[in-house]
């Protein structure tokens, strides 16, 4: 069939549209979606999941974007300008592709889609969790001068200020970038320069175009070794630097291939000069290459151990599952120290075989460092370590090595389930009733993402692209354990502990002199034994007694027996700080936050108040604001105060404390956790960073200070949160030769949390939690949607939210809601965070979302779907 050329048709000419989700933030209060011309010549031809730059918005700037399908039919005729007319608006087209090839398949498309639906979020929104910045160029606006006065009439020119003449002046040479006209009018103030930038482009005497820079290709630097230096060569003056150099070239040695600059560094503890100065020597040869084309740094994999019968049973129906290579999805319900890793493990080596990739996250990777370890050392090379917040070129390099297959495996938190990685066959979820798994909304985020839940996310991926998924946990969720009973997931049980291999163990034995004799041998050569029990510890009876300090008397006798023995104690407790709270002991007043109106913290080391939810710090006063009385007292507990107590009462112990103050950076987290791990600390304080990941063998006590936390806030979940985090802490005990035991002090001894947590009965907590939630319409017998405003101004913030609450008590009533589908408008628990007052609606029902598909919600609202908590 042949088709008439372009304008042959009364102005019209037969060509294809596109479809683009613009990547832009602003783009998602339009819809997200746009349509655009597809460009003519080599970068025509375009197919959905194309990575484009488009034009967007009145100043046309260049935007990245995903293409979503091509439209087929008539295009209209081009403007003056170059751009296609249709319906008096101007269509234009597409800039240039950044990619070859599709960075993102049918199948992650229609996820997106899938997140949009489900979360009431842009599809461009979903879509940008995919696309590494490291992929965008940098787009820098470029002005160049059209026309206007010149030469000598300047200073008569109208209207025309200096700041404009000086701009002019200089454009008169040629195009200035943003950056440059900012350097041109550095005398001048900001709101100046934005002016005269401004008044020009009104005026059209100058033009704003677009330079967009080569994206740079991430390098990694390399060092080879090339020759050993003479034994009589002097590699430094200082003993300090002669011995890590010398540590350096011996590492270099025993590799016998180039290794990572960056690695090499962290390894040995050299620094950048060291290696410059060896290779001005001639010892090493430094180099740099693409950052995807690796040499493999790892060690040689580690063997897999016998499987335990439980491990073995539960393995059958996971490999039975890859081996079919359809959707199926598994709830492996594990007790702490129960081998749910080495499943984990053999799922990979599974999928690896059949030539597909996995993909692995765990709920934060530097509280988890003995999971990533693991996996490295089981398949070298082939482990990709994703985190959020990673610099863009190393994310476009570790996001590139697994887009070509190089690394086959991830390894990573929530953000790693956005990697496309090809021919996904397996999704393993550590700890999968952990909440940093759910997106949290925050008003400083300028997007609309999705408040995804990844477990959810997971599952609808692996059902469109055929994957396995396990869901690994030794305290599932309500939801979790309710849709294993509905047969969505299919539970796997491993109800006996593993305490390691039979050598291993007989090694450790030999090395602290311990025995065997407490364990079980089963038919391979694991050992087995039970959990470490419970005593609960009623405070309120030590304060009869005349205890009024932080340690209970069992508590005490406990650590004096841990310390006298040599083995090692944690004591845990969810409070940061010196004391939660400070109060004026004359007129009872509670010092307070300004910008959140919450209490502030009582901190030392140096003595300051933190807001625990702003981050703000305030210098200590020495009087009352209310009454000026100097009678400040800061009131209960935390980490630091914890640390304190131990130091006086042991002052012979060696003493880490492991919480947010402690360690700020994921570097010092794994320096805190390998410290205490080599035996350099006997007793480790911390907040619950300490429930996830950890693996220590002599540690024969974990004492909880205060089980209470969490227990007395407004929200259906917190006792669920309890007792998921006593049970996860008291895991931590009794994993190695010497067994251990767990104390819980508390105030509240016969709550059903703490109760069900002391005797680990998951049963009996999970039947009562059950019915209620079904008494009182919760999840999981009810959904919940969580509408969210804030403003700075609390007038305005009430206004309007009790606006949004009548348009839409109006448009459930069209949809023949119940009554009790709606709940406020009303403030939030916290009602004012980092100096904005929120409110909040819940929507509560079978398909809460379906609602509101169709309802215009404002774009300064925020969607929740499906929260975790409702404060």
């Amino acid at each position: 069939m042949l088709l008439p050329s372009p304008g042959r048709i009364s102005g019209w000419w037969i060509a294809m549209a596109l479809e683009i989700a613009v990547l832009a933030a602003s783009a998602a209060y339009a819809g997200g979606v746009f349509t655009y011309e597809e460009p003519e010549g080599p970068d025509g031809r375009l197919r959905p999941g194309h990575l484009v730059l488009v034009p967007f918005g009145r100043s046309g700037r260049p935007e990245p974007g995903i293409v979503l399908r091509r439209i087929s039919g008539r295009s209209p005729a081009r403007s003056q300008k170059g751009d296609r007319v249709e319906n008096g608006r101007a269509r234009k087209t597409v800039l240039r592709c950044l990619e070859e090839d599709p960075i993102l398949d049918p199948q992650r498309l229609e996820w997106a889609a899938w997140l949009s639906r489900t979360y009431l979020t842009p599809i461009n929104e979903c879509l940008r969790l995919m696309i590494p910045s490291g992929l965008i160029p940098r787009r820098e606006p470029i002005y160049e001068r059209v026309s206007g006065p010149i030469g000598g009439g300047l200073e008569q020119a109208v209207a025309v200020s200096f700041a404009e003449q000086v701009l002019l002046t200089a454009l008169a040479e040629g195009p200035l970038t943003q950056s440059e006209v900012h350097a041109v009018l550095r005398d001048f103030p900001l709101a100046e320069r934005r002016r005269a930038l401004q008044r020009l482009l009104q005026r059209g005497w100058i033009r704003r175009g677009w330079r967009i820079g080569e994206r740079r290709l991430p390098m990694l630097r390399w060092v080879r070794l090339k020759n050993l230096p003479d034994p009589t060569f002097r590699l430094g003056r200082n003993p300090a630097v002669l011995e890590r150099r010398q540590r350096l070239l011996e590492r270099l040695r025993e590799a016998a291939r180039p290794l990572p600059a960056d690695w090499l560094q962290a390894e040995t503890g050299c620094s950048a000069y060291d290696l410059q100065q060896l290779a001005r020597w001639g010892f090493l040869e430094l180099f740099e290459q693409l950052a995807w084309e690796t040499f493999d740094p790892y060690p040689v994999p580690e063997e897999p151990p016998n499987l335990t019968p439980d491990q073995a049973l539960a393995w059958r129906s996971i490999a039975q599952a890859l081996e079919a290579g359809r959707f199926h999805a598994f709830l492996l319900h594990g007790i702490t120290g129960s081998g749910k890793t080495e499943l984990y493990l053999r799922a990979v080596a599974e999928t690896l075989r059949q030539g597909k990739g996995a993909i692995v996250l765990v709920p934060e990777l530097a509280l988890t460092p003995q999971t990533a370890r693991r996996f490295e050392a089981r398949f070298p090379g082939q482990v990709v370590i994703w985190t959020g917040g990673m610099p863009p070129a190393q994310e476009r390099a570790l996001w590139e090595r697994v887009r070509r297959r190089q690394a086959r495996v991830i390894v990573g938190t929530r953000s790693a389930l956005f990697v496309p990685i090809p021919d996904l066959g397996l999704i393993v979820i550590d700890e999968a009733h952990d909440p940093s798994y759910k997106q949290d909304i925050q008003p400083q985020i300028p997007y609309l993402l999705p408040a995804y839940h990844a477990v959810d996310a997971a599952l609808a991926l692996a059902r469109l692209v055929g994957a396995v998924v396990i869901l690994g946990t030794a305290t599932p969720g309500v939801e979790l354990r309710h849709l294993a009973e509905r047969g969505v997931l299919e539970e796997l049980s491993l109800p006996r502990r593993l305490r390691g291999y039979r050598r291993r163990l007989m090694e450790q034995a030999r090395q602290f002199g311990a025995s065997l004799d407490r364990f079980v041998e089963v038919e391979t050569e694991a050992l087995e034994s039970g959990l470490p029990p419970v005593e609960i510890v009623d405070m309120r009876q030590e304060l009869k007694a005349g205890n009024t300090g932080i340690f209970s008397r069992a508590l005490e006798k406990a650590l004096d027996q841990v310390l006298r023995r040599g083995q090692q104690a944690i004591l845990f407790l969810n409070r940061r700080g010196a004391a939660p709270f400070l109060f004026c002991r004359d007129c009872g007043h509670l010092i307070r936050c300004a910008r959140c109106d919450l209490p502030l913290a009582e901190h030392h080391h140096p003595t300051r108040w933190v807001c625990h939810h702003c981050g703000a710090v305030e210098k200590p006063a020495a009087r009352c604001p209310r009454c000026g009385s100097r009678r400040l007292k800061g009131m209960g507990i935390g980490t630091q105060a914890v640390e304190e107590a131990v130091r006086k009462r042991w002052p012979e112990a060696r003493v880490l404390r492991w919480d947010l103050d402690a360690a700020p950076t994921r570097a010092a987290h794994a320096l805190i956790w390998q410290r205490f791990a080599d035996g350099e600390a006997d007793v480790l304080i911390g907040t619950q960073v300490l429930t996830k990941g950890l693996d220590l063998p002599l540690v024969t006590l974990v004492g909880v200070i205060l089980a209470d936390v969490g227990l007395g806030l407004p929200d259906f979940r917190a006792a669920e949160r309890t007792f998921q985090l006593l049970i996860q802490v008291a895991g931590r005990a009794g994993r190695g030769l010497f067994g251990g035991r767990v104390i819980l002090q508390t105030y509240r001894p016969d709550h059903p949390a703490i109760a069900a947590a002391a005797r680990y009965d998951l049963e009996s907590f999970y039947r009562k939690e059950l019915a209620f939630r079904k008494a009182h319409g919760y999840p999981p017998f009810q959904r919940l949607v969580r509408l969210l405003y804030w403003h700075a101004d609390p007038e305005r913030a009430r206004e309007a939210a009790e606006r949004m609450g009548e348009a839409l008590r109006h448009h459930l009533e069209q949809k023949e809601a119940p009554p009790t589908a709606m709940i406020g408008p009303a403030p939030c628990y916290f009602s004012r965070l980092r100096g904005l007052y929120r409110w909040q609606i819940l929507l509560r029902g079978p398909d809460p979302v379906a609602w509101l598909r169709d309802f215009p919600l404002p774009p300064d609202w925020r969607v929740d779907v499906d929260p975790l908590d409702i404060l």
